[in-house]
């Protein structure tokens, strides 16, 4: 019997803690209810105090209650914050994921199984199944294993949703799919999506299994409910009914179809939006109060996510206020953003260090930009969720082929592509390469393999190969400009292609999008003055080394995509590239339904806010080493009119950005406000660009345009005794032009 103090100290939380509806998600007595919790509102409060609830004041037994969420990190906080109020009695109620507890389920049941189990195969053990049933079937050439292993997971998952790939045909899946379940099939294994599959089939198979299970388990809890996919929903109805009529004696659902971001993964945004159909009686219950944000970022939310038809209405409110919390703010380039956000974080090391600092972006690509505004100023920071940018793989091995011409005996670098993209040198061959190598340690990479293609020993096939990657470096030098380098050995190693062969679609196009970021940084770069492949390497390990004295610091800030942010939250939150194309991205501008989930995704990263949240765009950001012209977001313009407004500081150096963010995080009070507040109309933080008759005031960054080569950005200004002109950046190139043939815009 648990201790009467227990009892006391959860019926005091529960009435002095919780707010009013809360309290009533927690204490609904009978049936089916979804609590619709915005962000910040305290949903893991809600679910577990609603567990304590049952075993402290409704006296169900621990072994009744089954709570199933995503992630055992969740998992694990759940129970922590259960035993809390009910002690060891914890130890007796199921809190974990979907597969843990289908797992069980099935231990339990192994005499019902379509066929016995032994063991579960992971990722690795699927992908070689699929590779070796590929090979058999002399496909291995067209499909990727990785590509079809997705494909294949959602097929099983989600009723045929995802079945059909731009790049494979249904049939194809479908006979790959009968393949690889007969190979476990004989194996007498499972996968960890058969797991839920196969608890599904049990219901449905055995009605006696079900009777059984719902007589023993008679209160289901499930968090994050918008991040279910159709076969974890058609679990849920299968463990709470019978005949279309739930009849264990409660299913609480949680969660929040605003942040419902994962449709990629399978999840399906229809499972909490529809679950009052699913399960009729539902009671609703809406959590708005948020214990997270000031009210000004709330209301910058909401007025977003309003814009969204498929979601349940709800208006998040905060009894935190504040003023000028939210800034958007125009910049001329992706560069410009980046030094933005640097100075925004030297204001916070300086003023409000004890604060903590996020900046979200769409894609890993637009890391790159920041990672190294970040480097220049020394400013120490931490990507959550993927890697610093020159430490990707694809871009490691793009610089491998870089080294390899800047240093002929570089063993690292060559060993690191000589079967990168494939081209079947495997391992016997890199044995004998280094071994012959050792031998003959003063001998260029070059040299090496010419000598082994000549000593006769390698097949046909392995000659043809080395030559081929010989022929890559011709007429590549340290002297070549990079972006000519790299864009040649792109174009030869065939490495676009490649990347779309080894990875699953979602993957290899976030790799390409590298790619081409890597790209935009040699244009970069070599408006900075590194023209040659010797100094762009020179240069790259100059930031690495900056990058191992800034990780000495601890006040680290914290860089990750929109979707590794869900669930966290942050003091100050920079969210990048505001811009058509990129949020929402462009593969999700045209399909509504996509375009929704983009919106959620901004909303997600707007309401990870606490405090500040500055939201940029670039008018101008290069691809694939030509700049273009971007629009703002459309989510920008469905911001409420009093956040409508844009300050421009398209033409602010550095020490403005900083006066104008100090002026924001950290006022002076006896510094005089020169910029609008959020209330107010806005001014300009820098002068407007001059127009060509006042051509002493033409400064760096301008945009011009010109009749031949459209628009550019200056770069530098040349005043000669009587004449001004202007080294422009044009789609086309740099070009140095009289003034007169430019006009402002």
């Amino acid at each position: 019997m648990l201790h009467i103090a227990t009892m006391e100290t959860f019926s005091t939380f529960l009435h002095e803690e919780l707010n009013a509806a809360q309290r009533q998600a927690v204490m609904h007595e009978q049936g089916p209810l979804v609590v619709i919790a915005g962000a910040g509102s305290g949903k893991t409060r809600v679910i577990t105090a609603r567990i304590a609830h049952l075993v402290l004041n409704r006296q169900v037994l621990p072994s009744e209650i089954v709570a199933l969420t995503f992630t055992n990190k969740a998992a694990h906080e759940m129970k922590e914050r259960i035993g809390r109020f009910i002690g060891h009695a914890i130890q007796g109620i199921f809190v974990g994921t979907f597969h843990a507890y289908c797992l069980q389920v099935l231990k339990k049941n192994e005499h019902l199984l379509a066929y016995p189990f032994i063991s579960i195969i992971d990722q690795d053990d699927q992908e070689a199944l699929i590779k070796a049933i590929l090979q058999r079937n002399n496909l291995h050439k067209q499909y990727s294993v990785k590509t079809m292993l997705y494909h294949i997971s959602h097929l099983k998952n989600n009723n045929q949703a995802h079945a059909q790939s731009h790049s494979i045909p249904r049939t194809i899946i479908h006979n790959v799919l009968t393949a690889y379940e007969q190979e476990k099939r004989a194996s007498k294994c499972y996968d960890f999506d058969d797991l839920l599959l196969e608890v599904v089939s049990l219901f449905a198979r055995h009605s006696d299994f079900q009777t059984n299970f719902q007589r023993t388990v008679r209160h289901l809890l499930v968090d994050e409910y918008q991040d279910t996919n159709t076969t974890q929903h058609a679990l849920l109805v299968y463990m709470a009914q019978q005949e279309k009529k739930c009849v264990v004696d409660s299913i609480c659902v949680v969660g929040d179809e605003d942040q419902s971001i994962y449709s990629w993964r399978g999840a399906t945004i229809a499972n909490i939006l529809n679950f009052k159909k699913d399960f009729p009686g539902t009671t609703t219950v809406t959590i708005e109060q948020n214990y997270r944000s000031v009210q000004p970022i709330l209301s910058l939310a909401n007025g977003i996510i309003a814009h969204n038809t498929q979601r349940n209405p709800k208006n998040l409110w905060s009894e935190k206020i504040g003023n000028d919390r939210v800034r958007i703010v125009q910049c001329m380039t992706e560069s410009q953003e980046a030094d933005l956000v640097a100075q925004l974080a030297k204001i916070r090391n300086t003023h409000k260090k004890n604060l903590s600092i996020a900046v979200l972006y769409r894609t890993h690509s637009q890391s790159r930009a920041l990672e190294e505004a970040l480097i220049k100023n020394s400013l120490a920071y931490t990507i959550i969720g993927g890697i610093q940018f020159y430490e990707r793989k694809e871009i490691k091995d793009i610089l491998a082929y870089l080294r390899l011409i800047v240093n002929p005996y570089d063993k690292i670098s060559l060993f690191r592509i000589i079967n990168i993209p494939p081209r079947g040198l495997g391992a016997v061959f890199e044995e004998l390469l280094y071994g012959t190598w050792n031998q003959e340690p003063f001998l260029t990479f070059s040299s090496i393999l010419k000598k082994l293609i000549l000593d006769g020993s390698l097949s046909s096939a392995k000659n043809q190969a080395l030559e081929t990657f010989l022929s890559f470096f011709d007429g590549i030098t340290g002297n070549t400009q990079p972006q000519t380098a790299v864009q040649t050995l792109l174009e030869r190693t065939g490495y676009i292609s490649y990347l779309k062969d080894a990875y699953d679609d979602a993957e290899a196009q976030e790799r390409i999008d590298n790619i081409k970021e890597l790209v935009n940084a040699l244009a970069h770069f070599q408006e900075h003055g590194i023209t040659t492949v010797i100094d762009l390497l020179d240069e790259l390990a100059l930031m690495q080394d900056t990058i191992a004295q800034a990780k000495q610091d601890n006040s680290a800030i914290i860089l990750m995509t929109l979707h590794a942010a869900k669930g966290l939250e942050f003091d100050i939150v920079a969210l990048c590239g505001m811009e058509e194309g990129l949020l929402p991205a462009a593969r999700n501008m045209h399909d509504p339904e996509t375009v929704q989930e983009e919106r959620r995704l901004c909303y997600v990263g707007t309401t990870r806010a606490k405090e500040w949240l500055l939201l940029t765009y670039a008018r101008n950001r290069y691809s694939y080493g030509t700049l273009q012209h971007h629009e703002p977001s459309r989510f920008l313009q469905e911001i409420p009119k009093n956040f409508s407004f844009t300050h421009d500081c398209s033409y602010s150096q550095s020490v403005a950005l900083r006066a104008f963010l100090s002026e924001w995080i950290a006022p002076q009070k006896s510094t005089v406000k020169t910029y609008a507040p959020a209330d107010s109309t806005p001014e300009k933080i820098a002068t407007p660009a001059p127009s060509a008759k006042n051509s002493h005031e033409w400064q760096k960054y301008q945009t011009v345009k010109h009749k031949t080569y459209g628009v550019g950005i200056v770069q530098s200004v040349d005043k000669k005794s009587t004449n001004t002109y202007a080294t422009v950046l044009f789609k086309e190139g740099m070009k140095k032009i009289k003034i007169d043939f430019l006009e402002c815009i």
